[in-house]
């Protein structure tokens, strides 16, 4: 089993495996981009880069702010009492997805809009992604990135060379449809190999348990900034793709989201083999009162982030260039300003999460989500006006002023904690 052996693999072969794991999805989501817009067209990738925008923001509009909660409360449990309150957590997540369905199905009629394939299948995705979000924090908050990004190389990357090849043989199945159909297939597989996982775990006793309404209504009343936080957070992933086709179309979203996909897959990379590996250990070690260690783990971790995600751009550019040209794909190299500054917003954006993560293991709740929505304003603001001015480009410039601007500020409040001698844990949340 794959839960089984964690626990007797030296954390540095742990650490290198999740690295492994992430560069495997990376370059297979790296196939997937090249695939998409080579062989579907621009028009293509901009209606996969707008579902992966959909899925991505679904999460945070209809999650209320309770992931970030719950991540931080099962550090330290056993996997049985963590899934009580992952469970609680998922009560709340099925109830919104129904109702946001229902609310979507019935506006679709108002509209007199018709519900085709397409819109149906990213319906599905919606389901399975915003479950499958669920599920991946606590295991990182248990200690468990291993079996994690397992779960995600094989939600979002083991399906992509089944789907490049039948495409490639078949090319009546050179379609958008297609690629969602395999993304789906993956999920439901994931969700399946997390439920043989789970049997070692011991959670037989979870589900029979009564839904602790008063855990749910307690977090609800003390996540509404986090909410507004998480929904920043993912709109300034994401917003910008949708401003871009509002003011240029569809064509010139496909060529944006085709290079912020290279640029984020950097991001997600570093973000989970090393951002979210250090939740557990910043929250603990902050908990425990000696604020010396913690200062120590997060300069530690910076330094992972920094190195990591500088190496990773530049070969992420240097594999793209050869791509390009080996694909004859000039017209995306007209583009390469755009990607250096994707490439750049992303390193910048790495080392924003791991100060998130930082504001997250201190309690500063207020903090971590004023930034957040400052960052989603200021985003948008920014990207609308450089659009306008220069274009395509100015879209680039947008997101890099903006990565710029939210690092300076995330620096500042964890310079204030690295000042703070307490010796107790402080919240700037009331909580």
């Amino acid at each position: 089993m794959i839960g089984a052996p964690t626990m007797q693999i030296p954390q540095k072969l742990v650490a290198f495996a999740n690295v492994l794991i992430r560069l495997a999805t990376l370059g297979l989501r790296f196939l997937l981009s090249f695939y998409v817009i080579k062989y579907l067209g621009y028009d293509a990738a901009g209606v996969y880069g707008l579902t992966v925008g959909v899925t991505g923001l679904a999460p945070a509009v209809i999650g209320w702010g309770l992931n970030y909660f719950v991540a931080r409360e099962v550090v330290g449990l056993s996997p049985a009492e963590a899934a009580i309150r992952v469970r609680n957590r998922l009560f709340v997540t099925i109830i919104s997805l129904t109702l946001a369905t229902v609310v979507a199905v019935l506006l679709s009629f108002y509209l007199h809009r018709t519900i085709t394939l397409l819109y149906a299948l990213i319906a599905v995705l919606v389901w399975l992604e915003t479950i499958g979000l669920d599920l991946h924090l606590p295991l990182i908050g248990l200690d468990k990135a291993l079996e994690a990004n397992v779960l995600v190389l094989l939600r979002s990357a083991a399906w992509i060379p089944f789907v490049i090849g039948l495409g490639l043989l078949f090319p009546q199945f050179r379609s958008i449809e297609t690629v969602l159909c395999a993304w789906i297939i993956s999920n439901v597989f994931a969700l399946v190999v997390l439920s043989v996982m789970a049997r070692k775990w011991k959670l037989s006793g979870v589900l029979s348990r009564e839904v602790d309404f008063d855990w749910i209504s307690n977090r609800l009343k003390r996540s509404w900034h986090i909410y507004v936080s998480d929904v920043s957070l993912v709109g300034l992933m994401y917003l910008d793709r949708y401003i871009v086709g509002f003011f240029l179309g569809l064509s010139a979203t496909g060529i944006y989201t085709f290079f912020w996909s290279l640029a984020n897959s950097l991001q997600t990379l570093v973000s989970t083999a090393v951002v979210q590996a250090a939740l557990p250990i910043l929250v603990s070690t902050y908990a425990s009162g000696n604020r010396e260690a913690w200062r120590e783990a997060l300069r530690v971790e910076f330094y992972k982030v920094i190195s990591i995600s500088t190496g990773g751009a530049v070969a992420i550019f240097a594999a793209s260039e050869v791509a390009l040209r080996y694909m004859a794909m000039e017209g995306l190299s007209e583009h390469r300003g755009l990607f250096l500054l994707l490439l750049a917003a992303a390193v910048l954006r790495s080392c924003s999460d791991l100060g998130n993560v930082g504001l997250l293991s201190t309690k500063k709740d207020a903090s971590y989500a004023a930034i957040n929505t400052i960052g989603v304003c200021l985003s948008t603001a920014m990207t609308c006006v450089g659009i306008v001015t220069f274009g395509l480009t100015g879209a680039g410039i947008a997101i890099f002023a903006t990565a710029v601007i939210l690092l300076l500020m995330r620096a500042w409040f964890l310079a204030g904690a690295f000042r703070s001698t307490g010796a107790s844990p402080s919240s700037d949340n009331g909580g």
